[in-house]
């Protein structure tokens, strides 16, 4: 009875949390809002509207599909370009959006959707260049350190990947079908309206959550006589699983933390993305049966194999 009515009781546990301790909900719920928009709605609302016009013609599929000889051999997907390139401008979750946007244009298959959300969803290159390296580390020259092992970490985990191949029957009429501007601005419009007010949602509870763990992970500190270092290392590593990015501050801002255990932490949590994109992810998608677990078990293979990749530019360089 209790494991079927878990996620009810857990539920009332929460509320009466956040009855009790409201002031640290208050100030979570606004830190989320702030990243909100401040962050998300500047950057991946006007790249959502233009990509999400683009995928309605032709003319993109067409574009990409001259160099699907590179993208089948190096990705296995004929499209993958598109949303990787889409998610490397605008991060995270704009993969997922592109992906959830190409499924429901029947451009792929749903096997290939699920396929595509686990490698083309990634971080973009301005976040590692300019807000890690730039501002949280104090050294752009740094993003290599951080934009080539992700970037690479994606293709390889594609190898590790056993993609099923299942055929989309699309008739030709249908493919080459035009799509008045009007029309494909509205709707493109209307989904990401749609996209960004859930990504908003998640962003502001996960930012709650992440304050309430701040408090209990200062009190665990405490508690066990932690050294200032580990203290820094347990604690970007649990925050940024649950919020990437307060994770990824918290290694950069730490004075106790060597700058190669920083890069190494911080190119993990990047790839692995936190709970709070997982979740982002899944608010975005609503045109295929997204496999959920697979997608959590592959991002947390894909922060290891960046992290492994890290420690490897440091031996060469």
């Amino acid at each position: 009875m209790f494991r079927r009515n878990f996620v009810p009781i857990l539920i009332l546990l929460l509320i009466c949390i956040f009855i009790f301790k409201p002031a640290t909900v208050s100030e979570g719920a606004f830190n989320g809002l702030k990243i909100w928009v401040n962050n998300i709605v500047p950057f991946l609302f006007p790249m959502s509207v233009l990509s999400n016009i683009l995928l309605q013609y032709n003319f993109l599929y067409s574009l990409f599909g001259r160099l699907d000889f590179i993208s089948v051999k190096i990705l296995k997907s004929k499209y993958a370009f598109i949303p990787f390139f889409i998610s490397l401008v605008s991060g995270y979750p704009s993969g997922a959006m592109t992906v959830n946007t190409m499924t429901g244009c029947r451009r792929i298959s749903q096997n290939e959707a699920n396929y595509l959300t686990v490698i083309a969803n990634d971080c973009s290159f301005q976040f590692i260049a300019g807000a890690i390296s730039f501002s949280m580390l104090g050294n752009l020259q740094l993003y290599k350190y951080i934009a080539i092992p992700h970037i690479a970490g994606a293709v390889l985990l594609s190898f590790l990947i056993r993609k099923e191949n299942t055929p989309l029957n699309i008739s030709k009429s249908v493919r080459l079908k035009s799509v008045p501007f009007h029309s494909a601005f509205s709707f493109a419009i209307n989904k990401s309206v749609k996209g960004i007010l859930m990504v908003g949602g998640v962003i502001v509870i996960f930012s709650v959550f992440s304050n309430f763990l701040d408090d209990s992970l200062s009190a665990a500190a405490s508690a066990f006589s932690l050294s200032a270092g580990m203290k820094d290392i347990i604690y970007s590593l649990m925050t940024g699983s649950l919020e990437m990015t307060n994770g990824c501050s918290i290694a950069a801002s730490s004075a106790y933390v060597p700058l190669e255990i920083k890069l190494i932490i911080i190119n993990f949590l990047i790839s692995f993305s936190g709970m709070s994109v997982i979740f982002q992810t899944i608010a975005v998608i609503n045109e295929f049966d997204f496999n959920i677990k697979n997608y959590i078990f592959y991002k947390f293979i894909h922060g290891v194999i960046s992290a492994f990749l890290c420690i490897i530019l440091f031996a060469l360089f």
